[in-house]
């Protein structure tokens, strides 16, 4: 018959051997109360190795207060472990700024007492995560400097052209910049894989503006609800709204006449709507046989529906896309 203790002692043994050889910190606390029952402290009962090296740095910690270790520690780590010791499981990554590391930090309950945190060392996969954020932005920045170089390319051939080639190099320039526009958001911001779309197109328009308009006869006006889109979709989007901002302008204002285009962007149950009109002349049929348009119509297929409404109070184009969100790229 076995030994009921032996026994016990054997899984203890066990449990130990697995405690002090594991390749992650952990470390085993007792929670201090205050008043009102809340944890405002707790002490160090047990710490393997490992936590005690890289984690605290010391050895010396067993049986002392964690503010009495870290005089400095964050209230908010302190409020992490109150969860923890309430039965809420807390798992976070913290970034340990004096030893160069990051750590996915989870925490548990363990008794009526105490309660456990385990440190698993992330830095490596930290480290080639901010790499590749890093080449990302290079590449971007890259890419966009080189639309650059193509689009004024372009209108430099453009200059030496006859009306006609002119212009259509001068709209072919536009939708690389559009494009540009795109790459130029991917490496300033922070998440690379969306695209808040209002930022996007009132970058885009600044730049038709400063290309299209001379002085302040023409006003263009963006007002989206706030949506993010994938890479793709924004380069889609993109040109459609640069080629009707770019017909608008072009078209609908003649011998001078003053106007407004305006667009605008709204959530809706059947889909996110995206609307480009003006208050000019109108454009009749022919326009819509054009490559700009068939560009329109191609883009649009991939995202949505469209209708196109013109007459003598001016032109209005709705997109509505059925699926407008953020996919990765």
């Amino acid at each position: 018959m076995n030994d009921g203790t032996a026994n016990d002692d054997g899984i203890e043994g066990r449990y130990r051997a697995v405690f002090d050889n594991m390749s992650e910190g952990f470390v085993v606390c007792e929670a201090i109360l205050g008043p009102d029952g809340r944890l405002i402290d707790y002490w160090i009962r047990e710490a393997n190795p490992v936590f005690c090296s890289r984690v605290a740095g010391a050895a010396d910690i067993i049986g002392r207060r964690q503010l009495e270790v870290r005089p400095d520690t964050d209230p908010r780590w302190i409020a992490a472990c109150g969860r923890a010791f309430a039965g809420k499981p807390v798992r976070f990554e913290f970034a340990d700024v004096a030893g160069g590391r990051w750590y996915d930090v989870n925490m548990m309950r363990l008794s009526d007492t105490q309660f456990g945190q385990l440190f698993i060392d992330v830095t490596a996969r930290r480290r080639a995560a901010d790499r590749q954020s890093e080449l990302f932005v290079d590449l971007n920045h890259r890419v966009k400097n080189n639309l650059a170089i193509v689009a004024s390319l372009l209108m430099l051939q453009g200059r030496s052209a006859g009306p006609e080639v002119a212009n259509a190099l001068a709209k072919a320039a536009d939708r690389i910049g559009s494009i540009s526009d795109l790459h130029t958001m991917l490496y300033q911001q922070d998440a690379h894989e969306a695209v808040q779309l209002q930022p996007y197109l009132c970058s885009l328009v600044e730049r038709l503006s400063s290309s299209l308009l001379d002085g302040d006869r023409i006003a263009i006006d963006v007002a989206c609800d706030p949506v993010d889109v994938s890479a793709e979709q924004a380069v889609s989007i993109g040109l459609i709204v640069n080629e009707l901002v770019t017909n608008s302008v072009k078209h609908a204002f003649k011998d001078g006449r003053r106007g407004r285009v305006k667009v605008t962007g709204r959530n809706d149950p059947a889909g996110y709507l995206l609307r480009i009109e003006d208050d000019g002349s109108g454009i009749d049929g022919v326009a819509e046989e054009g490559l700009g348009m068939r560009l329109i119509k191609s883009l649009a297929s991939g995202l949505g529906d469209v209708s196109w409404s013109a007459g003598s109070g001016g032109a209005a184009v709705e997109l509505r896309f059925r699926e407008l969100a953020a996919k990765s790229v």
